[in-house]
């Protein structure tokens, strides 16, 4: 009985194979993890955009409203018992340790009664160690009683810069703020996002 010649790889192309299916295999979890890389990349790409665009909405909303009075009519029809007390109230400043004009403070008649309540209506906002803050109890640039808005897990207010600029136009004086801010990812400096906006304070006497 005759043995029928059996046929396979040799060695040499059973390595072969295997070298080039490994290859493969590199090629393909290269791209998969590169792939993975650039949908994290852009995951906190776009939270760091969305917590920028939310703390700047906060501030023109806010800066919007300086100066407003809910008697203002008066400063037509009766001028001298019109309020005064919510004029010229925006004023640029910093906290020690912080870069010039990174705060603002301003009041504006929250409740409309033409009364200039006290803390209740002065508002402001200030870069400190990173975070974005809220004033809160008529506190000045430089002293405590602020809340942060930002989470230093979240997001890194690497500048924030308001820039005030007046200007006469027939006889009425118009205030304009302008506002810089730029924020990173505190896992990833690299990742960054800057903003400006400029706002038109239309309450300014």
């Amino acid at each position: 009985m005759l043995n029928k010649p059996q046929h396979g790889l040799s060695i040499v192309e059973l390595m072969i194979t295997i070298t080039l299916g490994l290859l493969l295999m590199a090629a393909l979890t290269a791209v998969f993890a590169n792939t993975i890389g650039v949908n994290s990349r852009s995951l906190k790409l776009s939270q760091l955009h969305e917590e920028a665009t939310a703390a700047m909405e906060l501030m023109v909303s806010d800066l919007r409203r300086a100066g407003y009075r809910g008697d203002a009519a008066k400063l037509i029809y009766d001028p001298t018992n019109a309020s005064t007390a919510f004029n010229n109230t925006v004023v640029l400043g910093q906290l020690t340790g912080e870069e010039a004009n990174s705060c603002i403070l301003f009041a504006y008649d929250a409740d409309a009664d033409g009364v200039h309540d006290g803390a209740s209506e002065n508002f402001g906002y200030r870069l400190n160690n990173g975070q974005l803050q809220r004033r809160q109890s008529s506190a000045g640039c430089d002293s405590g009683g602020w809340q942060s808005l930002t989470t230093s897990s979240m997001i890194t207010v690497t500048d924030l810069d308001f820039t005030l600029t007046e200007r006469m136009l027939s006889l009425v004086n118009e205030q304009r703020v302008t506002i810089a801010l730029q924020v990173a990812m505190p896992s990833d400096a690299e990742i960054t996002r800057t903003m400006t906006t400029e706002v038109v304070i239309r309450n300014a006497f």
